[in-house]
């Protein structure tokens, strides 16, 4: 941890930070002010570590270069703002995602660092089990039905959904018309049509999605399934000729049925609509330098921590029998979820068990990331 002297610039001092975090591998960026300076923080392999301290001084400046950065309204410290810094401006492989918000002791700094394209095009480079990966291609293989996505912020969702899309996009014998609602656009995918939602515009994803299946669309994406109208509408695409690829917030698969019949959503809908279910964690990798033992803080994988990268944790939930015939009971979590394990499929747990097993993390981890079962 260091202390930045009051003679740095605001330019110098964004370069820097935003330099350091994409070389330590950071996710996200932090800046949060208090009564005499800005703790800077990395989030690093989804932990957050403390990079340096600013001084107070520092702060208005910092935050203004920031702002004009990413078009920002520099004179508004009194609301919320959401922009993106282009490579061009950053000098780092992709774009920035910079959001503020107003508190007590000034605007905190939120900064989504976007990872460069990799080997992650592919599903079967996500780093899910084997017949995890297979039952989710087989899934969006069919010409219909809705697959889901769930998991918390930081879970992999995104990553998981830009691969199915780009798993269809690079299909040759069956090409496809793909679509897609987002907020935001993360990652840019040729061949593929990307919108972003604007509500100031009123165009949320109820409307886009609404409209964009008068665009004869073969397959959608819809960024996030948020409320009863977005739901319905991309459930009734499902059934009728189009396959749609979505995300929903629910602690585990089997809960994302009772998720959507609190939302509204007629059980019969769901057990016909739906094709599977798939919800994911990620947990830290175990450092694979041989050396790593003895280099200790030295390591230039981990940096002493003994962890480095992420590994997958996942569950698929097909729609059984007798898990239909527990969500057209509008049966409770409890019972939704004896039916979706009951026919022996894995759960997150488990896969979390395996994954120790296998010595691709520790039991520690899968601990901090899913708690005590």
């Amino acid at each position: 941890m260091s202390q930045t002297p009051h003679a740095s610039t605001a330019v110098e001092v964004v370069d820097r930070l935003l330099r350091t975090a994409q070389e330590r591998g950071a996710s996200d960026l932090h800046l949060d002010p208090n009564e005499d300076a800005i703790q800077v923080r990395i989030r690093r392999d989804g932990v957050l570590q403390e990079l340096e301290r600013l001084p107070g001084a520092l702060h208005a400046r910092v935050v203004g270069r920031l702002k004009a950065l990413s078009d920002l309204l520099v004179y508004r410290a009194d609301v919320p703002q959401e922009g993106r810094i282009p490579a061009a401006r950053s000098g780092l492989p992709t774009d920035v995602r910079v959001a503020t918000y107003p508190t007590v002791c000034g605007e905190r700094v939120a900064i989504r660092l976007d990872a460069p394209d990799t080997k992650l095009g592919r599903l079967e480079d996500l780093g899910l089990e084997g017949s995890v990966w297979k039952s989710l291609r087989d899934a969006i293989e069919q010409p219909d039905g809705v697959v889901l996505v769930t998991g918390p912020s930081g879970s992999g969702k995104t990553t998981t959904l830009y691969a199915c899309l780009r798993h269809l996009a690079a299909s040759t014998h069956n090409p496809r018309s793909i679509v897609t609602i987002e907020d935001p656009i993360e990652r840019r995918i040729p061949g593929i049509v990307q919108t972003q939602v604007d509500p100031v515009a009123g165009l949320d994803f109820s409307r886009a999605l609404r409209s964009l299946l008068r665009q004869d669309p073969e397959v959608l994406l819809v960024g996030e399934i948020r409320d009863r109208e977005t739901a319905k509408i991309a459930l009734e695409a499902g059934l009728t000729g189009h396959l749609v690829v979505t995300t929903v917030h629910a602690g585990t698969a089997p809960l994302v049925f009772a998720r959507l019949v609190e939302m509204g959503i007629e059980p019969f809908v769901l057990t016909t609509a739906i094709r599977g279910v798939l919800a994911q964690r990620l947990v830290r990798g175990v450092c694979t330098e041989p050396k790593c033992m003895h280099l200790g803080e030295e390591c230039p994988r981990c940096g002493g921590s003994g962890y480095a990268g992420r590994v997958p944790l996942a569950e698929w939930v097909p729609m059984t029998s007798e898990l239909r015939t527990a969500v057209l009971r509008r049966s409770d979590g409890e019972a939704l979820t004896e039916a979706a394990y009951g026919d022996g499929f894995r759960s997150l747990y488990e896969s979390g068990d395996a994954a120790v097993a296998a010595r691709r993390t520790t039991s520690e981890e899968v601990r901090r990331v899913l708690g005590t079962a």
